[in-house]
């Protein structure tokens, strides 16, 4: 599914980028883009909430 409609990236190119990221300008220099209208900002963000949520309960699990 597309997320940024004006640069045509998809959720499954921005997760893989937002692995780690720290902000969302780092997600899209990862994919060699630039924000553009911003709409898909608030969304992006939310991917690399999922992401951190995903390493740390990954992390609890072997820790347990």
């Amino acid at each position: 599914m597309y997320v940024c409609i004006c640069n045509a990236l998809r959720d499954k190119e921005l997760a893989s980028a937002s692995s780690d990221a720290r902000n969302v300008a780092e997600v899209f220099r990862r994919c060699g883009r630039r924000p553009k209208c911003g709409k898909c900002l608030p969304d992006v963000a939310k991917l690399i909430e999922e992401s951190r949520d995903r390493q740390n309960g990954i992390c609890k699990l072997a820790a347990e």
